[in-house]
């Protein structure tokens, strides 16, 4: 047998290169607030819908929380639907309407940046569902025609339509959510006064007199406070501190700044009702700074999807539980008795707070169950500049308690009442100032 050798020899496998091009596949998203298009083609509608479809399929944590739900079946009931839509906001309607069934607060559509900017301006009003009864509970802008208002007003009507009915028709549809206080927190909170920038809006409100009162506004768009820590110290030494987000290292610093005023107080009470989340590993640093001895954080369970498993008939995802402690390294500690007060806006790395410093056994927690959401969203972009989130990490409490899709409980249940808004009370604040004394 005769061969013959060139010299010529094959391609050593390189790893690098083949990791580079797989990863253009899987690129990060991009927020686009210049893009704004009309319509999208037939074509389009299909590609978005079916973007948020397979991120989910391939990437959701949580489809053990939805067991009744048929993600292929759902997808192809939507079809149609996407299809139908005249226009590209709604066109993101449906999308957002499909994106619901995940029953998941991490996972949600957005519409185009532009359009989204545009159609989420607000009244500066927080509303809360107690009583069975929309209750105005505070007044974010303190000038006319707002500062006309007053906290314990029951909201019975938006424009002539009554606020349920309202809420059924414009909302409820569209919502993303984790759990039923999730959904109700989030509806009154937030989304209740939604609209177009410099839109009227007119609302009808019954007085704690019993009296009707028809009001007009326009809707702003609302920009946050940028402090997210305000610190006071109350009655008997108590220090108060409210944390409204641990979005960035100025959470920390600005904890920092206030320890040693905190240091000086006989007991103090964390606020962490209106907190939205953030990095949890900022919440861990003020935690490290309340106990002198490391403390476990939240676990968190990460999947990974092997598609030669799949082929070998074998389980295609594998699980990995990451459990670790927190080491407080910053040499000041503070001693004396905690509270933390939580409710249905404590949310996402603001629940990882609370269920470490649950764990650590350090002080009670007052208030009402968190909104239960919590993990890590991977973004993605959709036709038209729209952008899909989806949640791809499950957490769970340091001795592996869930609480995606419940929330965390108080130690001590404490709600709102219509009598103490109106009369300028705060009894979940009061129940924590008492048990502490």
């Amino acid at each position: 047998m005769f061969s013959c050798y060139t010299g010529i020899s094959q391609q050593i496998f390189d790893s690098t290169h083949y990791n580079q091009f797989n990863n253009v596949l899987y690129g990060t998203f991009r927020f686009d607030t210049s893009l704004r298009v009309k319509d999208l083609s037939m074509e389009e509608k299909l590609e978005g819908l079916s973007k948020v479809w397979y991120e989910a399929k391939f990437n959701f944590a949580n489809f053990d929380l939805v067991p009744s739900l048929n993600w292929d079946s759902m997808y192809r009931s939507f079809i149609p639907k996407v299809l139908a839509t005249r226009e590209i906001r709604e066109y993101y309607g449906v999308l957002k309407q499909f994106n619901q069934h995940l029953r998941d607060g991490h996972s949600r559509v957005m519409e185009p940046p532009a359009y989204f900017f545009e159609y989420n301006a607000v009244v500066p009003f927080r509303f809360a569902w107690i009583d069975n009864q929309v209750v105005l509970t505070e007044i974010l802008e303190n000038k006319a025609p707002y500062n006309t208002a007053k906290p314990g007003w029951i909201l019975e009507k938006i424009d002539g339509i009554p606020v349920t009915e309202y809420i059924q028709k414009n909302i409820s549809p569209v919502l993303h959510f984790s759990t039923a206080q999730d959904s109700i927190a989030r509806i009154y909170t937030y989304e209740l006064t939604k609209g177009k920038t410099g839109s009227a809006v007119q609302f009808e409100f019954r007085t704690e007199k019993n009296q009707s009162l028809t009001k007009s506004y326009h809707r702003q768009r609302w920009t946050m406070n940028n402090n997210p820590v305000s610190f006071k110290i109350l009655d008997g030494n108590i220090g108060y501190l409210q944390i409204d987000n641990f979005a960035s290292e100025r959470t920390v610093q600005m904890f920092d700044s206030l320890f040693s005023q905190i240091s000086q107080t006989k007991a103090l009470i964390i606020d962490l009702r209106m907190n939205g989340g953030g990095s949890s590993n900022n919440g861990h640093e003020i935690i490290g700074c309340l106990v002198d001895k490391p403390f476990l954080t939240n676990i968190s369970i990460l999947r990974s999807y092997r598609p030669s498993n799949r082929a070998w008939n074998d389980n295609p995802i594998q699980l990995n539980l990451e459990r670790s402690d927190w080491k407080p390294y910053k040499n000041k500690t503070y001693t004396r008795p905690v509270a933390v007060l939580t409710g249905p806006s404590t949310y996402s790395a603001a629940e990882d707070f609370t269920g470490a410093f649950k764990g650590t056994g350090r002080g009670k927690i007052y208030g009402e169950a968190t909104g239960g959401s919590t993990g890590q969203p991977l973004g993605y972009n959709l036709p038209g500049g729209g952008i899909g989130f989806v949640c791809t990490k499950r957490d769970v409490m340091p001795n592996g308690e869930e609480f995606v899709g419940k929330g965390i409980r108080p130690d001590i249940t404490v709600r709102r009442s219509i009598a103490g808004i109106r009369q300028g009370r705060d009894e979940v604040l009061e129940a924590a100032i008492k048990n502490l004394r």
